[in-house]
């Protein structure tokens, strides 16, 4: 199928251009003029065109850390972003019950402590009893690395005065030594096994939710950590089987968790096959956590909280058993990227990439989040090569608790983006959605002013970590194409590229900084398909080209 995009102000790697034809999935040529697009006398005619009326185009919104699946689950759960105390959590609960009376146990997520007004602190099993005693109930923070569970939920799990922490994890206990119901890490993925699996036909719902709501965004390929030992047959089946028929509306590359080597090598044995996957789907790299969050004050520090001197945060993967872990990646050509966010966990994560990884990092391993540093963990950084997988938008909320957390010295070298690009390591940028909105203009206004979405402070948090509007693009396109190993195929608009493209209501390169956060989308377009149109240009149904079939979409079976 050929569609040629006019009346276009198009950014490409040779300049401005006003048109774009594309054969296919890819794109074969340019137009210079700003006059509208016209086909030489002697090429086939267009069978889609779309007037951009003037508007940017830019290479399509790549984010290179988030959760997809999580937020499909998220737009079909309890959603708490809006609770401003603990009364709210309850009040926000028990609506959610009278509208789903049926269900046998409840599921919310996107709380936030720091956002209560009332001066509440974190809610307890005795504040979600008010929500109902009849059914198991788990609402994880924001983050996703702390939650609170009700009486029934500890019950059936069998959480008692007893039971130890599990590894990596915390049962926090009222001064009785009763578990009060707040679980911290692993011990909220020890809570949350009462919980059916989700079944395939959630999780293909849960995947076109997102989809649709990521590709109104401008988002056409991320990175998603959606894949554990638990749930990889499901989603690599719905996945491949949504690849095969045309209908995947963003590339998926997976960033998946196993934490125990005997099936973590199984699971290679059969997927590390490049042949069962194509470049709309296939998986990127072993994704571990070292620690957990800042805002939970379980991110893992080498010194104690300032704002709470009985903890340094929580270490949930040893360096032995990362290192196990990562060299059966390497085994199998796969890169290790690694949740750290915390000072203690980057320096640990740092010295274990150090004896896994080949001079130069050609694996492309990496540190996803990548905090709380000094100029010494940046500096090490780049010499090993290590690629950093940076979240502006998290400066929206955690620049106004970051001193209290670690310190001024701290807070100076922390989040720092243009720093650690500077001094030569390789960056890209996402959202870690749903902990955070997926919206990649929100990300790239954090990056580019360091205000929060309120535009304060009116002169930029640590300012001199401010990116160019250039930087922030490429590192939410060009480099997030680079951590996957397709740079010569994905992330920028160019002759032989993927058609993989959005278009602007304004650009971000005239507008003023504060005004990046309020760019719409108008189209998107993955692989040649449009797959979010504002503009009305009514494509018809486009013929799907696939470089590569899957050979195989289901061997699961042969998984031990």
């Amino acid at each position: 199928m050929k569609t040629v995009i006019k009346n276009a102000k198009i950014y490409t790697p040779r300049g401005i251009k006003h048109g774009i034809t594309i054969e296919d999935d890819r794109i074969i040529g340019f137009d210079e003029s700003e006059q509208a697009t016209r086909e030489p006398a002697d090429s086939q005619p267009a069978e889609l065109e779309i007037d951009a009326r003037g508007k940017t185009v830019v290479a399509g919104f790549h984010d290179s850390h988030m959760h997809l699946l999580g937020i499909g689950r998220m737009l079909s759960i309890l959603r708490l972003q809006e609770a401003r105390s603990i009364a709210d959590i309850v009040r926000l609960g028990r609506q959610y019950i009278a509208a789903n009376p049926d269900k046998d146990h409840i599921i919310g997520r996107g709380w936030n402590q720091d956002y209560f007004t009332d001066g509440s602190a974190i809610p307890t099993k005795d504040d979600l009893d008010r929500i109902c005693t009849d059914r198991p109930i788990v609402l994880t923070r924001v983050c996703g690395h702390v939650g609170v569970a009700n009486s029934k939920a500890l019950e059936m799990a069998g959480v008692t005065r007893d039971t130890p922490n599990p590894d990596g994890g915390v049962f926090v206990r009222d001064v009785q030594g009763v578990p009060n119901g707040i679980l911290h890490e692993a011990a909220l993925d020890y809570v949350q096994r009462i919980f059916p699996d989700i079944s395939e036909a959630e999780i293909e719902q849960y995947f076109r939710k997102a989809m649709d709501y990521v590709s109104a965004l401008g988002i056409t390929a991320v990175q998603v950590n959606d894949l554990y030992a638990a749930n990889q047959e499901k989603v690599l089946r719905v996945l491949n089987r949504l690849d095969r028929n045309g209908e995947l509306k963003v590339r998926v590359f997976h960033q998946f968790t196993y934490e125990d080597e005997q099936a973590l090598e199984a699971f290679l044995r059969v997927w590390a096959d490049s042949e069962l996957f194509s470049d709309r789907h296939r998986l990127s790299a072993l994704k571990l956590y070292k620690d957990g969050s800042l805002g939970a004050r379980t991110a893992l520090m080498r010194r104690p909280y300032r704002d709470d001197p009985t903890t340094r945060g929580v270490e949930t993967l040893s360096d032995e058993k990362m290192k196990a872990l990562g060299l059966i990646a390497k085994k199998y050509n796969l890169p290790l990227v690694v949740h750290a966010i915390g000072d203690g966990a980057i320096a640990q994560t740092i010295d274990v990439m150090a004896a896994i990884n080949e001079a130069g990092n050609p694996l492309r391993s990496g540190l996803i989040h990548h905090q709380i540093t000094d100029l010494e963990l940046l500096r090490k950084t780049a010499k090993q090569h290590l690629h950093v997988f940076y979240q502006p938008i998290f400066l929206h909320y955690d620049m106004h608790i970051l001193a209290d957390r670690v310190g001024t010295e701290l807070t100076a070298t922390s989040y720092a983006f243009k720093t650690q690009m500077d001094l030569g390591a390789r960056t890209s940028y996402g959202t870690d959605a749903p902990i955070e909105d997926p919206n990649p203009l929100a990300c790239l206004y954090c990056a580019v002013t360091r205000k929060d979405l309120t535009g304060n402070p009116p002169e930029g948090f640590v300012a001199t970590e401010r990116v160019t509007v250039a930087e922030a693009l490429a590192n939410y396109s060009e480099a997030s194409a680079y951590a996957v190993r397709m740079e010569d195929r994905l992330g920028r608009l160019d002759v032989g590229y993927y058609a993989d493209l959005t278009i602007l209501s304004d650009d971000p390169y005239a507008v003023e900084p504060d005004a990046i956060k309020d760019i719409q989308v108008l189209l998107t377009m993955m692989n040649g398909q449009v797959t979010f149109d504002s503009l009305g240009s009514r494509p018809r149904t486009p013929r799907v080209s696939r470089p590569r079939t899957p050979r195989v979409l289901d061997k699961t079976e042969l998984l031990d």
